[in-house]
């Protein structure tokens, strides 16, 4: 007697579950890398679009407009650590903080908690001029691993009111600004 019964043996299901435990082994680390770069994409692009958006803002109001990095109270840190969000404000009155909440033009969310985005000590913000210039020395943000701190990119940003990107460092290079 023959009989037609639908379904798997216990041999077909252990090899299946083999291939998928082998396939999903060798998958994640892959995955994990591309879900790492489109993260310094994506943050290096909200940086530079912001950095263009300010210097813009500031030849076509043609007054002077920062960019910072925030407190939850919407103010200019003085650390250095940008991972925490960004504004960009009118600054007509050059103090480096908004004088207002309506000076306020965009603030930008905080990255992904896997990253770490770090200005270069001395030069915690950009200050564009009515002319697009922005003063002072060159700023130059780094966007690391928060938890090996290797170095993933960087945005800099010269007196000429102009940001650049660099995506692929060292894969040795280690953030030195980790404060």
């Amino acid at each position: 007697m023959q009989r037609n019964a639908a379904g798997f043996t216990l041999i077909e299901l252990m090899i299946t579950l083999v291939v998928v435990v082998v396939v999903t082994t060798l998958g994640l680390p892959a995955f994990a890398d591309t879900l790492q770069r489109t993260r310094v994409s994506a943050a290096s692009h909200s940086l530079s679009a912001t950095l263009a958006s300010a210097r813009s803002t500031a030849v076509m109001r043609k007054e002077p407009v920062s960019v910072c990095p925030m407190t939850a109270q919407h103010r200019c840190r003085m650390d250095g650590v940008w991972e925490d969000g960004w504004m960009v404000f009118r600054d007509s009155q050059r103090s480096g903080q908004p004088a207002a909440d309506s000076d306020i033009l965009r603030v930008v969310d905080p990255l992904d908690r896997s990253l770490i985005l770090r200005a270069t000590s001395g030069r915690d913000r950009a200050r564009f001029q009515p002319d697009g210039r922005s003063t002072g020395s060159t700023l130059t943000l780094s966007l690391c691993s928060a938890d090996s701190h290797r170095l993933l990119g960087r945005v800099v940003l010269n007196n000429w009111g102009r940001a650049r990107t660099e995506r692929k460092p060292s894969r040795t290079a280690i953030c030195s600004n980790i404060r």
